[in-house]
């Protein structure tokens, strides 16, 4: 099994990889033409779902037989498809069956209210959130690859523009995929929860798609022995499983160097951890101070491996990580004071100045996300109201007010 999915994690990252490689052995000398190979959408997810269902089967002694039909649902129900959450056999077919029980309504309303609402919260956070973000982060970045240096707010601001559009991207698309699959009676495992709250590495991927964080768990690192072949064993097993994530994200040595970052930082975690229960005898340190100064850590190297994980080349992630440390300055250059003219409060609510009011509410939402609870606790816990109704055709109307560019969800190109 480990060399199975070992083998298909790989052929993923070949198939994605094709291009990289040949470039880089293109500025080697050598005269490769580029193959360009197109990519059916979702084949990551889909071969994830593949090899879930075949482990699964595999074990279990429940599945005798195996419907061609239970099978294709399984494998092709569209609201999980393209980008998560990886979901398994037995969370899935047992929902599907309820749905034929006799004298169940084809229509649970309850239920589809609630998708309604999770829906709506998660096209907001898209396209009004995580759009704004975008267009930040993109000309920050952009900017940068051009060879252009930016100071020293520019760019934070476009370091966590981007890790902001990152969360809200990926917090919508899973509040969004909950929310349909609610419509059809399906609950989905939870997929994302809240993770820059954590104030650990290893917390992080346990928020941070958790399906994703699971499937390489049980299918890969605990196959390698886990934590049972000893210490030093554990801390390999990590390496591994951190660096061919990071190979399955993207073609690039950025991708590879983010998946290196977080290796790293989860074994030093580990050690640190190992040290605090050996040498001093402590589980767990509760103090308020320390607890905070370890969101802080966390949460600035998280924010940092992104910009690997962004950057169309190393060089461009290096430069800005240079100027996040003050070496481009501090004053702001006046070709982007525009960015921060916001002019007099009845121009605001104009068509050109609409991205503006964008960017302050995904501001203050963002503040409020950090204490509020989120859309996987209001999916469990909201009763239909006359206030939920009223939040959702706000948050809806106004999102469908924002839809006036290209845009896709960033984990579709994973």
């Amino acid at each position: 099994m480990i060399v199975g999915v070992s083998f298909n994690l790989l052929l993923l990252g070949g198939f994605k990889y094709t291009d990289f490689i040949f470039s880089n052995l293109n500025s080697l000398g050598a005269s490769l033409p580029l193959p360009h190979i197109l990519l059916p959408l979702a084949l990551s997810f889909v071969t994830f779902q593949q090899i879930a269902f075949l482990v699964d089967t595999y074990r279990s002694e429940e599945i005798k037989r195996i419907d061609w039909l239970d099978y294709s649902l399984f494998i092709t129900f569209f609201p999980q498809l393209i980008a998560g959450p990886i979901v398994h056999h037995k969370e899935m077919m047992p929902q599907f069956a309820s749905l034929l029980s006799k004298g169940k309504e084809l229509i649970d309303w309850e239920r589809f209210a609630r998708g309604l609402f999770i829906f709506s919260i998660g096209l907001f956070k898209k396209v009004v959130i995580a759009d704004q973000f975008g267009v930040w982060a993109d000309n920050g970045f952009s900017y940068v690859q051009k060879g252009g240096i930016l100071n020293f707010l520019e760019s934070w601001a476009t370091s966590l523009s981007y890790t902001f559009q990152l969360y809200f991207d990926f917090s919508g698309y899973c509040d969004m995929a909950i929310g349909i699959a609610l419509f059809f009676g399906i609950t989905l495992p939870i997929n994302f929860n809240s993770p820059y709250k954590a104030s650990n590495i290893k917390e992080f991927w346990k928020r941070w798609h958790m399906t994703l964080g699971r499937f390489l768990t049980e299918y890969l690192y605990i196959p390698l022995g886990g934590n049972k072949k000893g210490f030093p064993r554990e801390l390999v097993n990590v390496f591994i499983v951190f660096t061919l994530s990071g190979i399955w994200h993207g073609a690039g040595w950025g991708f590879i160097i983010w998946g290196v970052l977080h290796a790293i930082a989860m074994i030093i975690q580990r050690v640190y951890r190992y040290a605090l229960k050996s040498v001093f005898g402590i589980e767990e340190i509760r103090s308020k101070v320390y607890i905070v100064l370890c969101w802080i850590l966390t949460f600035n190297f998280i924010n940092l491996s992104w910009v690997f994980f962004r950057s169309e080349s190393v060089s461009g992630a290096v430069d800005l990580i240079k100027g996040m440390m003050g070496e481009g300055g501090v004053v702001l250059p006046k070709v982007f004071q525009r960015f921060f003219e916001y002019g007099n409060f009845g121009n605001m609510f104009s068509i050109t100045n609409i991205s503006k009011i964008n960017f302050v509410l995904a501001l203050l939402i963002f503040v409020y996300t950090a204490k509020a609870q989120n859309s996987n606790h209001l999916t469990k816990n909201m009763k239909p109201s006359l206030c939920y109704l009223f939040l959702m055709i706000l948050t809806s109307f106004y999102a469908m007010l924002c839809i006036n560019q290209k845009s896709q969800f960033l984990y579709f190109n994973f």
